[in-house]
């Protein structure tokens, strides 16, 4: 049974890189399961502090999308879950950080990374006829491309966000949104400057890329760096900090498209509270955005951090 709560918090404590690969076998769903299960992954500083209330600790861009999501999906009937993926997010090093401090924020995509692998597992395990989507912003996105190369060939894979992503390549099959889109020498990921240090990904394959959304902006600190700039630019992290402070986001559609037509003859409500809950969000837009009002609130909100630096 699944239980509404706020705070996401995952018992799983991971370290390192490798990735999570998905167990054999096949699993009886639990009756409660959700049409759509969401995975968000906060930007870098989201996640600092006890305090996990804030946007269900996946971070205000990943939030946003998420409500928005939720709103089609509650239009036709279907029923949907959330969950924050429980890593460091931790801050971007300042410009004068050494090699320890990169290291540092390397490792938090790592664990990131590992801890994305073990929360999608235990949720297909547990609810195998589930479609799923994973969302990432900034270190975030980073730690959801991570995990891709491994979970493509997941039935249960729906559909993939990933916004000013440090990870992004050029040539990657992906829908690409935004307006570096296009722009020739343009939209390299901060971490495919040093692909060994940073060990960033591979090209995706195609049957992936065709299920993911990979949303940058000109000139952004993270998905599109100045590489002969000596200092990141208070320009190019105001773009990185723009997305999704207005409602109509443009990568909307094509999630809902993404995730195909609604089931025939929709689930009811989700059961209610149940003793043995998992740490995830069990409603049909993220917990504390019942009202237009609070829809409003939300998208005119200012970050806590991701304030990137180079």
């Amino acid at each position: 049974m699944f239980r509404r709560i706020t705070t996401l918090t995952c018992a799983a404590a991971v370290a390192g890189a490798a990735l999570v690969g998905l167990t054999a076998g096949i699993a009886q769903a639990d009756p409660g399961c959700p049409d759509v299960h969401w995975i968000g992954a906060a930007g870098s500083g989201e996640r600092e502090g006890s305090d996990l209330t804030v946007y269900s600790g996946m971070g205000r861009v990943v939030y946003q999308s998420l409500y928005e999501l939720s709103t089609d999906l509650q239009q036709d009937g279907r029923t949907l879950t959330a969950e924050a993926v429980d890593y460091p997010a931790v801050p971007v090093p300042d410009d004068n950080g050494g090699v320890g401090a990169w290291l540092g924020f390397m490792g938090s995509v790592d664990t990131g990374a590992a801890a994305l692998g073990k929360q999608y597992e235990d949720f297909v395990q547990q609810c195998p006829t589930s479609k799923v989507v994973l969302a990432g912003y900034s270190q975030g996105a980073m730690v959801v491309h991570r995990n891709l190369q491994a979970l493509a060939a997941s039935p249960n894979l729906a559909a993939v966000l990933l916004v000013a992503d440090g990870d992004r390549r050029t040539d990657d099959p992906t829908l690409n949104l935004g307006t570096v889109s296009g722009v020739p020498k343009h939209g390299k990921g901060v971490a495919q400057d040093w692909p060994i240090l940073a060990h960033a990904p591979a090209v995706l394959p195609a049957d992936i890329g065709a299920k993911t959304i990979s949303v940058c902006d000109l000139g952004d600190a993270v998905c599109d760096p100045d590489p002969d700039a000596d200092k990141t630019s208070a320009r190019a992290k105001a773009i990185h900090t723009s997305y999704a402070r207005t409602p109509g986001l443009d990568w909307t559609a094509p999630l809902y498209f993404l995730l195909g037509p609604a089931p025939t003859a929709p689930q009811g409500p989700l059961p209610g509270p149940g003793p043995d809950a998992r740490a995830i969000t069990s409603t049909t837009a993220p917990a504390g955005s019942n009202s237009a009002a609070s829809t409003a609130t939300m998208a005119s909100t200012a970050p806590a951090a991701d304030n990137p630096a180079r």
